[in-house]
């Protein structure tokens, strides 16, 4: 009886310790596919970190950094070298060396039905080849500094594991091998992902050795499992739930700038657009979204101010561009613009449309942190300077093919960038599938003068005259008005209190940002 009773105090005394090895994270990000080369955007980029490494890494104020690749150099304006990191393994055992790059690298742009491509941060490169085991060079098709900035979004995979793989098989589990802190124990799409910790991991070792990321999209849920235990930390905190958790001792808020951009982009391209009529909802002779006037009156009818504070509790930035001016690229010229319904008013007059028009914002519904009610005060804005401004909200699957099928006439979303060019390249810039440009560009607006500066900037090795005729792009960009920045998310994060979170300025939620309070 005493021997059971002092096995009983010694499981119970080791019980936290063994606690803590293991996390569980709710998270609104939901994993659709172990495929890392199928789907660019934000649940991949996160979960992914679990499985696999890249090349280089971008660090929290999205500097480039080592990974796979310990230093690199330029040997003419085409060429880089990149040294590989030696010792490092994959899951299987199977060493890393340059052939899993030149695989991954040819695999990138050949990935069926991708929704959003990875190849373009590959565009750019003409050819890359082995020196040896450790050493590979990669050749530009043209001066490209941002070549080391593209690569930090390419995962890198197993050319042994995966040769021959389709997207089944790294859903499957079957090809998903990499070299990352963790290896794979189950996936189910659209509930959960479990890892387990990689001892052979090449860098530090990770503080978890289970974790499991359940996907709770639900706002409500995802709080309620926070504050029954079922997880230790969620992500995208409800907005209206901050002052509670705030007074809350067991747990803990953490938040930060993100590198993301609340938009509305607008529909400039077309003669007609679907959702924009008369007042009493007969067609109209044009599409008054093409007069660069309309487009800046919706944007001066806009109280950032009043959205911030108002509809997201001060957890956003007003916003002026489609990144932060705080971060890479970002052009220092740029203020958000005022609210001034009068001008809007004028602007609209002096355009031909004093009579106002009818619109239909689309927006989505839970997607974002108040997406539904941000779109409903925009258009409540937009209806105090004439116009008939309705909404229309869609779950994120829906929002997102018909976004791309040219459905809509205006739309509000949200797009995360490492560095200024990349959100440039991809929503404003040209659509050009063969030089990765408007990746995102759901409204086919061009304007060349843009593309000129831009691919200018791009192939400048210049740093100051690169980042001059970057920021000449943004600017007439901006005064263009394709979309309408309105303001910059702040990501905000709860956990149980002994447990911290290091928010990071990419959408990103994992446990390589929390760890135990010491």
């Amino acid at each position: 009886m005493i021997r059971r009773l002092l096995a009983l105090l010694v499981a119970c005394l080791a019980l936290p310790g063994a606690l803590a090895q293991n996390l569980v994270l709710g998270t609104k990000l939901e994993l659709n596919t172990l495929d890392p080369h199928f789907f660019a955007a934000f649940p991949t980029g996160s979960s992914h970190e679990y499985l696999y490494d890249k090349l280089v890494v971008l660090d929290d104020k999205l500097r480039v950094t080592p990974s796979l690749a310990e230093s690199w150099k330029l040997l003419d304006d085409l060429t880089w070298e990149f040294q590989l990191r030696k010792g490092v393994v994959f899951h299987d055992g199977s060493p890393f060396t340059a052939d899993d790059v030149l695989f991954t690298i040819e695999r990138v742009p050949n990935v069926p039905n991708s929704p959003n491509s990875f190849s373009q941060f590959t565009k750019a490169i003409e050819k890359v080849t082995r020196v040896d085991d450790h050493t590979i060079r990669i050749r530009t098709k043209a001066p490209h500094p941002l070549l080391p900035n593209d690569l930090a979004n390419v995962w890198i995979i197993s050319s042994r594991a995966a040769k021959g793989a389709t997207t089944a098989d790294f859903n499957s589990g079957k090809a998903a091998i990499g070299t990352g802190p963790y290896r794979l124990v189950e996936w189910v799409n659209g509930q959960r992902l479990v890892v387990e910790r990689n001892d052979r991991y090449w860098g530090p070792k990770p503080a978890w050795a289970r974790v499991t990321e359940r996907v709770i999209a639900k706002d409500p849920t995802r709080l309620a499992a926070l504050l029954t235990g079922e997880v230790d930390a969620i992500d995208a905190v409800p907005i209206p739930d901050l002052d509670r958790l705030r007074k809350e001792k067991r747990f803990a808020l953490f938040h930060g700038a993100a590198a993301l951009v609340h938009y509305v982009a607008l529909d400039s391209a077309r003669e007609v657009s679907p959702f924009v009529t008369a007042r009493d909802g007969k067609p109209l002779a044009g599409n008054p979204l093409k007069d660069r006037r309309v487009r800046k009156a919706l944007s001066l009818a806009l109280n950032r101010d009043l959205i911030v504070k108002r509809i997201m509790e001060g957890s956003a930035v007003p916003a002026s561009q489609l990144l932060s001016s705080e971060f890479p690229g970002a052009s220092p010229n740029l203020r958000p613009d005022p609210y001034d319904p009068a001008k809007a008013a004028a602007l609209l007059k002096e355009a031909g449309w004093g009579e106002g028009f009818r619109i239909v914002l689309h927006a989505t519904a839970e997607r974002y942190p108040n997406d539904a009610s941000v779109a409903l005060a925009i258009a409540q804005m937009w209806t105090r300077i004439g116009l008939k401004a309705e909404v229309e909200t869609l779950p994120g699957s829906v929002f997102f093919t018909r976004a791309s099928k040219q459905d809509f006439s205006a739309f509000a979303a949200q797009y995360g960038a490492e560095e200024a060019s990349n959100s440039l390249r991809a929503l404003v810039a040209t659509r050009d599938p063969a030089r990765g440009f408007g990746t995102a560009n759901r409204t086919r607006y061009s304007n060349p003068a843009v593309d000129a500066l831009l691919t200018a900037s791009l192939e400048s090795m210049d740093e100051a005259a690169r980042q001059a005729k970057l920021a000449q792009a943004i600017d007439l960009a901006m005064e263009d008005q394709p979309l309408i920045p309105v303001f910059y998310p702040v990501f905000e994060f709860a956990a149980r209190q002994d447990l911290v979170i290091t928010p990071r300025a990419q959408r990103r939620f994992n446990a390589m940002m929390v760890a135990p309070r010491t």
